[in-house]
Order: C-alpha cells, then structure tokens, then sequence
C-alpha cells in the first residue's frame, strides 16, 4: 500500500513537471541558436557560435577530409548562400521553417508566442536585380507569416522585409520566444529535430 502511495506522489509530480510554462528562445543569425528557460533558469542551450572546434591532429588528413572540415567551420546560413545565393538561401530556410510549422500545428494552440521579429534586408550591387531578388524573398516569407497569422497566441510580431537600392548590402535574422509546456516541447523537439536532419541532408551541407 505505501509502495502504491509513494508511486501515485511520484507520477503526480512527473505529471506536473511535464505541464509546467517553460520559456523557449530561438535565433537565427547566421546559424540557429536555441535557448530553454525555467524559473529564469537557463537549462538548456545549443550557441553554434560557442561550439569547440575539434583539436588538430598530428596525422596528415586527406583531401576529402580537410574539405569536409572547412565546410563545417562556416556558418549554416553562409554555406546555403555559397550554395543558392542570399534569396535562394532565405528561401531554402523559410521553407525548412514552414515545414516545421505545418508538422506542429496541431500545437500551435498549445504556444504562446511572446515576441517575434523577422528583419530580411535585400540589397545587390545591380537595381535589377535586387528587385528580382526582393521578389523571391517576399515569396518565401509569405507563406510562413501567413501560417503564423492563423496562431491566435501572438502578442507581438514586427516584420521587416525591404530592399536597399543604394548599396550592396543583404542581412537576415530573426527571433523568435514562446512560452509552451514541456510536454509539448519534447513533441515539438521530436519533430522538428527529425525535419531539420532531413534539411541538412537534401541540402547537402552537413
């Protein structure tokens, strides 16, 4: 009986800590980085820009290999621009992210979204073409702010895509801070991990 009484505490508790708020902060600026609050706590935290770099080895490594290592020392957003330009590779992400999103709906109502910005600025060293580019940042972004406005939880959002006619310039970041149960955090986590494991994978920059 005491066994039962112990156990049903244990559960009870479990059971709670899974339903409590925590805050989750996710960046991206250049690279994503993930940060999850509890009680003002930071307890979790992924900042590629403070990962250790692999110690060099004595040994002589092989073209490939070499090859392999630069490419992982540049930034996510960088090596999808080396790959498809700055809007090929605002598209490609803003496709990855409304892929996460779709996957996720269903919680959606479950997140309450405390702040969200999104700062995308198009800029190249021709008119022309920075309209064309423009065009097809604008393209992709509509399709996530669209999902996103269906999200009733929302307090604040400030968006700012726009061009830069006078000087070569492009920038995207964005943040992103919801407050969500743990319980629906590792369902989230869960799929989106999967998505993006995928996205490095066809995009062929892992």
């Amino acid at each position: 009986m005491t066994f039962l009484i112990i156990l049903g505490v244990i559960l009870l508790l479990l059971e709670a800590i899974l339903f409590l708020p925590v805050g989750v902060s996710v960046k991206f600026r250049d690279d994503f980085r993930v940060k999850i609050k509890f009680a003002g706590i930071t307890v979790y935290k992924i900042n590629t820009d403070e990962t250790e770099q692999p110690e060099k080895k004595d040994t002589e490594k092989d073209k490939k290999t070499e090859e392999k290592d630069k490419k992982q020392e540049k930034k996510l957003f960088t090596r999808l621009k080396d790959k498809h330009g700055f809007s090929g590779a605002v598209k490609s992400v803003m496709s990855f992210l409304l892929t996460c999103l779709t996957h996720i709906k269903k919680l959606l109502r479950h997140i309450k979204v405390k702040d969200i910005r999104l700062n995308i600025t198009v800029g190249t060293e021709d008119a022309a073409k920075t309209a064309v580019e423009y065009g097809t940042v604008c393209t992709a972004v509509y399709p996530v702010l669209s999902l996103l406005d269906t999200c009733r939880n929302i307090n604040f959002k400030k968006i700012a895509v726009k061009s830069d006619f006078t000087h070569e310039s492009a920038d995207f970041d964005f943040s992103l801070t919801v407050t969500m149960q743990i319980f629906f955090i590792l369902i989230a986590a869960f799929k989106i991990l999967g998505e993006y494991k995928k996205f490095i994978s066809e995009e062929d920059i892992q």
